[in-house]
């Protein structure tokens, strides 16, 4: 098949406006954008609880806070350093993964995407291994649209979160490019070509935050931070999902100026005792093992707490971990012991109730 065909036959099926069964048919409405003559989205930030989260660890906290109707009391604050183009279509994975969660509509068995989704369309002809649903991609236009008509990454997600009826905040951590590479001994490769495309096989010997340095907060962000009566950091990676967002000027200063005023926790990503329920668990647990390895962090909740030590005043431990209970409160941080993985309804109740605990 020619490029230009296979391109024509990509947008074709992006433009397809099938979306979460909880959204209008046509996913988002759009309206005048500024610079266009009309009235900008008004993008809301602040929340009693803000939470810093990638992909499905954002999901699963989503779906937590949902199920304790707490949505509309949560801003969500998500990685961007996943961020590809594919094809002129600006995919978001770990944004899209909590909007789809609060929409109703995430595919937790993948792990991503619209559950249901139809694959049966084109793949990409840049990216053929990376795997979009018609949905998903009519999503992605929608964003493309907006993007095109001058809307910045968190204004178009916050438009994104009308059309699918989400009360919570989602917001791009950055409005700016972030993009975390991996080097191997094959050379740089972005984060999806190295977790998707090589299925992670390759061993990371450094990882960037290209852009992290020179890249503001999105607009609200720091302040939404200082202001939280509750900071969560979520259960996501702590160098593909969450360092980026705090290699972003201010951010780590907003959570340090809480410590003593505001309670700010981090949850644990890894439970080390407890084997992983799914195969996909697995791997993303070996992914995350092999990209903390370059800067000689141990794939343990100890090491974890280890790390966010000096940004967090509580640390939870899932139950089968709560030994290493002494060594976190001896670094100054108090343990709570409650689930870490949030795979079930119940276990998110239970770590829905330990973190208003602390709130």
């Amino acid at each position: 098949m020619g490029g230009n065909r296979a391109l024509r036959l990509w947008w074709a099926s992006a433009k397809v406006p099938m979306g979460c069964e909880s959204a209008t048919p046509d996913l988002v409405t759009f309206g005048p954008r500024h610079g266009g003559g009309g009235v900008g989205t008004i993008v809301a930030v602040e929340a009693p609880v803000v939470v810093l989260a990638g992909g499905l660890g954002g999901a699963r906290l989503a779906l937590a806070f949902q199920a304790a109707r707490m949505e509309s009391e949560t801003c969500v604050v998500t990685n961007v350093a996943d961020d590809v183009d594919v094809d002129g279509l600006r995919v978001c994975p770990d944004t899209d993964a909590v909007l789809y969660a609060f929409a109703g509509c995430f595919d937790e068995d993948r792990g991503w995407g619209i559950k249901d989704d139809d694959f049966s369309g084109p793949a990409a002809p840049s990216m053929p291994w990376f795997h979009v649903g018609r949905r998903d991609a009519a999503h992605h236009h929608h964003r493309a649209t907006l993007l095109a008509e001058g809307a910045t990454p968190s204004e178009a997600a916050a438009e994104l979160a009308a059309g699918l009826g989400v009360s919570a905040a989602v917001v791009p951590a950055t409005d700016d490019t972030v993009r975390t590479m991996i080097e191997t001994a094959d050379g740089w490769r972005t984060f999806q070509e190295w977790l998707v495309r090589d299925h992670a096989s390759s061993v990371p010997t450094r990882v960037s935050w290209t852009g992290a340095s020179a890249a503001r907060a999105a607009p609200g962000v720091l302040d939404a931070i200082a202001r939280a009566e509750l900071v969560i950091l979520a259960s996501s990676s702590p160098v593909a999902s969450i360092g980026p967002t705090l290699a972003l000027p201010g951010v780590r200063a907003a959570l340090r100026g809480r410590r003593g005023e505001k309670r700010t926790v981090a949850i644990s990503p890894v439970a080390a005792r407890r084997p992983c329920a799914t195969e996909r668990d697995d791997h993303r647990a070996r992914a995350r093992a092999a990209l903390l390895a370059p800067f000689r962090i141990d794939h343990s909740p100890l090491a974890i707490a280890t790390l966010y030590a000096g940004l967090v005043d509580a640390f939870v431990l899932d139950p089968t971990d709560a030994v290493d209970g002494p060594a976190v409160e001896a670094m100054g941080v108090e343990a709570v012991i409650a689930p870490v993985v949030g795979g079930d309804p119940g276990e998110r109740a239970e770590l829905i109730a330990a973190l208003a605990r602390l709130g």
